[in-house]
Order: structure tokens, then sequence, then C-alpha cells
């Protein structure tokens, strides 16, 4: 009976079976995918997450408190979160950008974090900025181009503002969008005592 039962739940994906640590075993119906999204969630704490976002920062050369700020923006640290845009995951990928990163699966969290880890490298490499590379990471590349600076719009100057209170603690301020012809220009690979190079220049405008 217990093996039938076990079996129907696999196979149809109606109820799932749920072990308490009293031992009762609960079943629900909600769908298979949620149940282990919801589980997954659980299991990966903030925590963790912050964990693996430090681990992987120090890994790929990449400034550990920016990304930390990135993450906290875009998802709260939620390894399961979907936006109405279908960005997903901790660093709230977009397919694209997970796919062309190399990952297969935007919701198993290393992964996610190592795409998001290395879109930002390359953001960094480019603009050398850190507003930059925030308003890149929000709008695109292509607006940031498009406006030699921080697009002149009301979403992604919210997102900026707020990454720099995260990322340095300063108060939420007006941002104001870069003039046209303002030019990016590059500067000296910072080092930092730990050995990461991060190429910003953060708090100028």
């Amino acid at each position: 009976m217990i093996v039938i039962l076990l079996f129907y739940i696999d196979a149809y994906a109606k109820l799932v079976a749920i072990k308490q640590k009293d031992g009762r075993v609960v079943f629900t119906n909600i769908s298979r995918d949620v149940f282990f999204r919801a589980a997954f969630r659980n299991a990966h704490s903030k925590k963790k997450v912050m964990a693996l976002i430090e681990k992987l920062s120090k890994f790929y050369g990449v400034d550990v408190k920016l990304v930390k700020a990135i993450a906290k923006i875009e998802s709260n640290y939620n390894p399961v979160a979907t936006s109405s845009k279908n960005a997903k995951g901790v660093m709230q990928l977009m397919d694209k950008t997970a796919q062309y990163y190399g990952v297969s699966d935007p919701y198993d969290v290393e992964e996610n974090i190592k795409g998001g880890i290395l879109f930002l490298r390359h953001l960094i490499e480019k603009y050398h900025d850190a507003k930059l590379v925030a308003a890149a990471y929000n709008a695109g590349e292509t607006a940031v181009d498009k406006y030699k600076g921080i697009p002149p719009y009301q979403e992604t100057r919210y997102y900026v503002n707020k990454f720099l209170r995260v990322y340095e603690g300063r108060p939420l301020l007006k941002i104001r969008a870069h003039k046209p012809g303002f030019n990016i220009t590059k500067t000296k690979r910072i080092i930092n005592k730990n050995g990461v190079f991060t190429n910003l220049r953060v708090g100028l405008w």
C-alpha cells in the first residue's frame, strides 16, 4: 500500500509527502515544482548565499561588496526569485545572459551567482566605474553606451541611487544623468589589500 501510494505521488506529482522531524508524514497537493523550489530556497539560507558570493567573488577577482550590493537590490539574496521580466535567481539573470555565461539552471545558486559575477566582471572591465556598472546591469549596456553615462530613466536612476546606498552606506540622493558628450575614460587598476582588482572610481560624479 505504501509503495503504491509513493509511486502514485512520484508518477503524477499531485501529492508530496513531507516527513516532519517528529516522524509524521504530511501530504500536500502543491505542484512538484513549487514544492522543491520552496524547499530549495529554505535549504539555501541568506548566510549560505552570502558565503557563495564571497567564495566566487574572490575566485573571479571581483569586489565582493559590489556583488553583494547587486544581489541585495536584485533579489534580496533569494535563489528562486523571478521578476515580471523573467529575470531569475539571486543575480536576476535574463535567459540570454545566463546562456552566454554558461548557466544551465538559473535557479542553481552557485551557477547563478557565477554567471552574475562574470557579467559584472565584464561590466567593470568595460566601464571602470561602479555607477555605470550598476546602470548597465539594470538598463543594459546599449543604454549606457547611448547616453555615455547613466541613462535618464527614472528606474535606472533609482537603481543606481539604491546601489550606492547599499554599496557605500550613502543616503538616497537625486541622481542626474550624465550630459551628452561625457567620456568614459579608463583608469588604472586598483588593487585592494586583499588582492582584488576593482578598476572602479567609486563616489565620483
